[in-house]
């Protein structure tokens, strides 16, 4: 009898550690907890954080070159200009699955090929034009509800006249602390530039943005191959903003 009483005491004292292990991992802070760091909300927000996709990149080419929509008031001036110029207009399409995200950053890095210029000054008195122009821009989203939305960027008609198209194209969307949530270049001709989709892992190899070899690269002469310039501008600032606007979130 003894020795039963001491098997049932045994079991009884297993079964309240098993309870409070589980009482204590149900509460977040068992032993994974304490390893991991991380609360349980915190590895819920993980979860909905990995469903912040990127679905369709830009186009690069002919197909992002459009004519601005133009609004004539009757007895309001003429257009001087004889023909309606292009703008750039590049569309990254992502999708959030969380009901309410409060905020997300778009970061647009952008390479042009001066080749593509459809006007090159080449008088004697003009400034060298370096092989490549680069832009960069932000875009902070804000009230985004679950859904596909767009985040969209342009080049105004005298840069893609001047400095040509876009022959490379990067997006991170990132959260309001930095935390990458996705990311993917699209690379149409640019040698040394890996294209495609990467993560937090990956970022060191194809942020190409920061890698000095590249962004102060230089030809035999010690002339730049790269120029960095202001012009890129928001959706938001162009003549594009009034069309299919609901797609759009709020940038703040």
């Amino acid at each position: 009898m003894k020795s039963n009483a001491k098997v049932i005491l045994a079991l009884a004292l297993a079964c309240a550690c098993a309870f409070e292990v589980s009482a204590q991992y149900r509460r977040g802070t068992g032993r994974g907890a304490a390893t991991t760091g991380r609360t349980a909300r915190e590895v819920e927000q993980d979860k909905m954080d990995a469903k912040v996709k990127i679905s369709q990149m830009p186009s690069i080419g002919p197909q992002s070159l459009i004519v601005a929509p133009q609004i004539q008031a009757q007895g309001g001036s003429q257009p001087i200009t004889k023909s309606r110029r292009q703008w750039g207009v590049y569309e990254m399409t992502y999708r959030t699955a969380q009901k309410w995200t409060e905020d997300l950053t778009v970061n647009w890095f952008v390479l042009c090929d001066t080749k593509k210029a459809k006007q090159i000054d080449r008088s004697k008195t003009a400034a060298r034009l370096p092989p490549y122009v680069y832009y960069t821009l932000v875009s902070r989203y804000v009230n985004i509800p679950d859904g596909d939305h767009r985040s969209c960027v342009c080049l105004p008609p005298s840069f893609i006249e001047r400095y040509g198209e876009p022959s490379l194209i990067s997006c991170e969307i990132v959260t309001s602390d930095g935390k990458l949530l996705d990311a993917e270049t699209v690379n149409q001709g640019v040698p040394g530039i890996q294209a495609g989709k990467f993560n937090e892992e990956s970022k060191a190899k194809m942020e190409w943005w920061n890698d000095d070899k590249i962004i102060n690269a230089k030809d035999k002469s010690g002339e730049a191959l790269i120029e960095i310039r202001q012009g890129l501008v928001d959706r938001s600032k162009s003549p594009f903003y009034l069309v299919n606007n609901a797609d759009y979130e709020i940038i703040q």
